[in-house]
């Protein structure tokens, strides 16, 4: 890594002038807020239009003129195009099974079918095929292998609508179940129908509740007779619901959830349609399965970083105890072979231990390496230990900082974790560290942080740094591999990932810890991980990049208002900035369990004490920043960070520059092709390269 005057490729960064309406405001709990940019609110108008296209010019000229992008784009191409394949999804007659998979030159996902051991892999859907724009989110085959009932959605990967594939024929079926946000789709057994989470038509509900009211229906193939509603709340219209099959195929396991904070659980009886209720407070998280006439909860009721119980189907509320709560957190338990395999966080890192169906201990399955196994989802945590529960087959999923995404099968017998699917990016783990650190939040709390970097590194203050972090929603930073880690490696940079407060790497205690008018904790470990940094001999402020996205933008956005002198550079992607509105903008109004509500006098005055858009300040100096907003975004407001541009451009004229970088067809996961998501991850590379004053090699 070298350095060179990157900054002074563009001098004078000449913005175009912001309207400002000084009469758009409103008055909360007696104080009046101004909101002088919400015009820029109305994205399809012709003059915020016009505003965000001059912005995204100025963007593109400070990024498309840094030398040396022609490499960042190759090395991320190399990074992000590799070979992908899923464990088999067995469906149908013995041996007949579906996959995904992609080569290195696709752009999106394809399901596959084997028709029997030894038999060629066959396309059943390729959305390479379709529009640019088009994704697959999900694609569930009918028990029979028969058919396919798969979610299509435009610009980005949330609203998908079902379709039904007959595998046979490759045509689509007459079927178009009701609603909308298409989700967690299950079969009926006999292939017959399924079972599937959706909103309601927007005619049927309120203006501004096209995104509530979630619920679990079910879609009888073919037939005249309207969706049955299942399973949902009458009362809390925030509520989201999910739906998986028992192995056994006699039950619907059926959730509700409450945000990440708590869900209720239900079997649905398939024999005769009758709810069974399992967790039927809506107190606490719980997973559930059914195995050989018994149920296993997984449960942090009581138990703050989890416990495994077990029931009869009997008594389905009367649980024992199987496995106690220990040290590190339980994520998720998955029933295999006749064995329990437990995934534990273990200071944000996944351990996996294997107990016999009493709950005895039997023996750990050691991992490659430091690494992930679980991911977080739409239904919560999902195990990456997969299999049957009367079946021998035990596929583990893996992937750490520097190995993508794998699959490996486990055999029990000789205690033997076998490759079978290992991609070749191109980066050769053996060359970096990975390390955990412990540093001290100023209110004496121990935060965890991993540091990756190439191995032999200087400690001489110089190095490039990207500190990440998100302390939100009960969602652990955990070691994962991306493209853009990969590419930034290869650069010679250093990776931070702080585990601050408000994720779930510790159990509820720790996420609890950063919740409502708590979340300036979150705030002090973070801004107290970027000055461990320098403070160890990694860095310097002005070398080092603060990087959010979503939660994770709200949490780099206000930190490096509240410690400007603490950052060189943020990089803040589709967040949330705007805390006095959020509950305002689509589904956002169920976060207030999670952030707190600006209608409640207290928790108002708290989020109105960070809101980032509230708290700009003109005598403060702020660092270089970037404001990525995803305009199909339906997760978080897309004029958030366009109106967050616009005050700190007028408002804080002493730092910056800041930059605004739409990201044009895309959600909040960002683009729906990796081309896309190459090029996305190309210009934030190109940011960090300007402003730390980073020179990738020129070709």
């Amino acid at each position: 890594m070298s350095f060179a005057p990157m900054k002074a490729l563009n001098p004078a960064l000449s913005f175009p002038m912001t309207r400002r309406d000084p009469a758009t405001g409103y008055t909360l709990h007696g104080r009046l807020f101004e909101d002088p940019y919400s015009w820029l609110e109305q994205l399809t108008a012709p003059e915020p239009q016009a505003w965000v296209t001059a912005q995204e010019a100025i963007t593109h000229s400070v990024l498309h003129a840094v030398p040396g992008r022609e490499w960042l784009r190759d090395t991320v191409a190399r990074s992000a195009r590799f070979a992908r394949l899923s464990p088999p999804i067995p469906a149908g007659p013995p041996g007949r099974e579906f996959v995904w998979q992609a080569d290195a030159s696709d752009d999106k996902l394809k399901l596959l079918l084997r028709r029997g051991r030894g038999a060629p892999l066959e396309t059943v859907l390729d959305p390479n095929t379709w529009a640019s724009d088009e994704t697959l989110v999900f694609a569930v085959p009918s028990p029979d292998g028969a058919r396919v009932a798969f979610g299509k959605a435009v610009g980005g990967t949330h609203s998908p609508v079902i379709h039904v594939l007959d595998v046979e024929t490759g045509r689509l079926l007459g079927d178009r179940p009701y609603g909308t946000s298409h989700a967690s789709v299950v079969w009926r057994p006999d292939a017959s129908g399924f079972f599937y989470a959706a909103c309601p038509d927007p005619s049927e509900v309120a203006p501004g509740d096209e995104d509530h009211w979630n619920a679990i229906y079910e879609h009888r193939l073919g037939s005249d007779v309207p969706a049955r509603r299942i399973f949902g709340d009458d009362q809390v219209k925030e509520y989201w619901c999910t739906v998986r099959l028992s192995e056994c195929k006699r039950f619907a396991v059926l959730s509700k959830w409450d945000y990440v904070h708590a869900n209720v659980v239900y079997l649905l009886r398939l024999a005769d349609d009758v709810l069974v209720p399992v967790a039927p407070a809506m107190r606490s998280l719980n997973q559930v399965q059914v195995v050989e006439g018994s149920l296993l909860i997984q449960t942090d009721l009581d138990a703050p970083r989890g416990r495994l119980c077990v029931a009869s189907l009997e008594a389905p509320t009367e649980w024992r105890t199987l496995i106690p709560e220990g040290a590190d957190t339980l994520q998720t338990v998955t029933g295999i072979g006749g064995r329990l395999y437990a995934v534990y966080s273990h200071a944000a890192s996944h351990h996996v231990r294997i107990h016999a169906r009493d709950g005895t201990w039997l023996r750990d399955l050691v991992l490659p390496a430091l690494g992930s196994v679980n991911r977080n989802e739409g239904e919560g945590i999902v195990s990456g230990v997969s299999g049957a529960w009367n079946g021998d087959e035990v596929w583990v999923q893996f992937t750490s900082y520097v190995q993508p995404p794998s699959v490996y099968r486990y055999d029990f017998a000789t205690d033997r974790l076998s490759p079978y699917h290992v991609p070749d990016v191109g980066l050769d783990a053996s060359r970096y560290v990975t390390k955990q650190v412990w540093y001290a939040s100023p209110d004496g709390t121990r935060v965890s942080m991993f540091i990756i970097h190439r191995e032999g590194l200087p400690l001489d203050g110089r190095q490039a740094v990207r500190l990440n972090g998100y302390g939100g929603f009960n969602i652990s930073l955990e070691p994962r591999y991306s493209a853009l880690n990969a590419a930034w490696l290869k650069l010679g940079g250093v990776l931070a990932f702080a585990n601050v407060r408000g994720g779930g790497e510790y159990g509820r205690a720790w996420h609890e810890a950063a919740c409502k008018t708590r979340r300036q904790n979150a705030f002090d470990d973070y801004i107290a991980a970027a000055r461990w940094l320098v403070a160890a001999g990694y860095t310097t402020p002005a070398r080092l990049a603060s990087r959010g996205n979503s939660n994770g933008g709200l949490l780099v956005a206000v930190t490096a208002l509240q410690a400007p002198d603490a950052f060189g550079a943020v990089y803040c992607r589709a967040p949330i900035l705007d805390m006095l509105r959020f509950p305002s903008f689509s589904h956002l109004s169920s976060a207030t369990v999670e952030y707190g509500s600006p209608e409640d006098p207290v928790e108002g005055a708290y989020l109105a004490a960070y809101s980032p858009y509230h708290n700009v300040r003109s005598d403060r100096r702020y660092p270089v920043m970037t404001f990525v907003s995803a305009l199909n975004d339906r997760i978080a407001p897309p004029y958030d960070p366009i109106k967050m541009v616009a005050r700190l451009q007028a408002e804080a004229p002493q730092g910056g520059p800041y930059l605004l970088l739409p990201l044009r067809a895309s959600g909040h996961g960002g683009g729906t092709t990796l081309t896309a998501l190459v090029e996305q991850d190309v210009d934030e590379l190109s940011f960090y390269c300007w402003a730390l004053d980073v020179a990738p090699p020129v070709r």
